[in-house]
């Protein structure tokens, strides 16, 4: 039994690893935690490591995941399975729910957690990342998202929570209030770890773990404001969502997506 289960998605470099790091060490034990699985299979089966030198799971007992693979669920406090660059209902799948006690075990209580990050700064990570989706896509995504946290949620199962990764990175009592929300004991463990997945961050890899803090992380569109594809990413319905979710967005991004 899963006293605890929480499905993760967020656009990459929206925080998720920093985010998911933080829960897992949160949380109470026995614990399994699966990276960036891929919608509609078996998450047990689907991670998968964003670096060759490291394991698509995490667990904190010996078996959990080799039990778990093989359908011998134990009881644990936490199951925590991830998802990156993916449509609500491929992550959160129709085939997902079918399957669920066979594949992940019966779980007392579920949360679906989606991380949002402002776009001119989420953006620009991925521009340095050398990260690539189409255009219209990464724009149409990105609003799928954004639109739970204003109660859009389709058919998500469990709890929706949505996380701000803005407010996550700069605010412990935002942090301490989700912890709360999520059912953790706040230790705030992990708050400013900068995770090796996929090589860090963007633009600063792993220098700043242990100081997360100190990362220039609302100011990374800087970088490509002189850009004419990148100021091209931004529709006035995203400037606006962005400004209700996070605040005034940057002077250039009205008139870039307001053009004269």
């Amino acid at each position: 039994m899963n006293d605890l289960e929480i499905q993760m998605l967020g656009l990459s470099r929206s925080g998720n690893h920093a985010i998911a790091n933080w829960i897992w060490l949160q949380a109470k034990g026995p614990k399994v935690l699966l990276n960036c699985c891929e919608g509609k299979t078996n998450p047990y089966l689907s991670c998968r490591p964003m670096e060759a030198h490291l394991k698509g799971w995490r667990e904190d007992g010996p078996g959990l995941y080799s039990g778990g693979r093989d359908g011998q669920h134990a009881d644990v406090g936490l199951l925590m399975h991830t998802y990156e660059d993916s449509w609500l209902r491929y992550a959160f799948s129709n085939a997902l729910q079918d399957q669920h006690d066979t594949w992940l075990g019966l779980t007392r209580r579920k949360i679906s957690l989606i991380v949002l990050r402002d776009p001119f700064n989420l953006f620009a990570s991925r521009l340095r990342a050398g990260e690539t989706m189409a255009p219209h896509v990464l724009r149409r995504m990105w609003k799928q998202h954004a639109r739970t946290a204003f109660g859009a949620n389709g058919t998500l199962p469990g709890e929706v929570c949505v996380v701000c990764y803005n407010d996550w990175t700069r605010d412990p009592s935002y942090r301490a209030r989700l912890a709360a929300r999520l059912g953790l004991t706040f230790t705030d463990a992990g708050a400013n770890r900068v995770p090796p997945t996929n090589g860090g961050s963007s633009f600063d890899g792993t220098a700043f773990d242990g100081d997360a803090r100190r990362m220039a992380t609302r100011d990374r569109w800087r970088h490509y404001v002189g850009d004419p594809s990148y100021r091209a990413l931004f529709d006035p319905e995203m400037v606006e969502m962005s400004a209700k979710l996070f605040g005034s967005p940057p002077d250039w991004a009205r008139t870039s997506a307001n053009p004269t």
